[in-house]
């Protein structure tokens, strides 16, 4: 019998098999689809990329929109998820986002702070991500 996973593994699972069915179009490029990320990130949703380039909600949904289809090859996975903290209204996770496009492997870490969310697929609303990367 599977163990089933913490909501906020399940959240980063999840929306990470977003992203790649995304990139690659296996998802239609409708808002329908693209809700799935839209709907979780906080209307103060902030995320630091790994070359340090800060963008906000509003920038990072126009970008994910528009790069449909733009990764046919991309594979992305977790690994090495771990919970930090665990209020009463947020939490801090960290976990490394794996990636291979057209055979080239790289790894980052990322913190993110989520914010307990009842309406939410795995009850969580996403509020910020910082990304690095980690050392091969």
């Amino acid at each position: 019998m599977s163990q089933q996973l913490p909501n906020w593994h399940q959240e980063v699972i999840d929306l990470h098999q977003f992203f790649q069915d995304w990139f690659r179009a296996e998802l239609p490029k409708t808002e329908e689809a693209f809700n799935r990320f839209s709907k979780v990130m906080h209307s103060s949703f902030h995320i630091i990329s790994p070359r340090g380039q800060m963008a906000s909600r509003e920038q990072i949904v126009s970008a994910l929109f528009n790069a449909h289809g733009q990764s046919p090859t991309v594979k992305i996975w977790i690994e090495k998820a771990q919970l930090h903290f665990e209020g009463e209204k947020q939490l801090i996770v960290t976990y490394h986002e794996m990636q291979t496009v057209d055979g080239d492997e790289t790894d980052r870490i990322s913190t993110a702070v989520f914010q307990h969310d009842p309406d939410g697929p795995n009850q969580l609303t996403w509020l910020h991500v910082h990304e690095t990367w980690a050392d091969s």
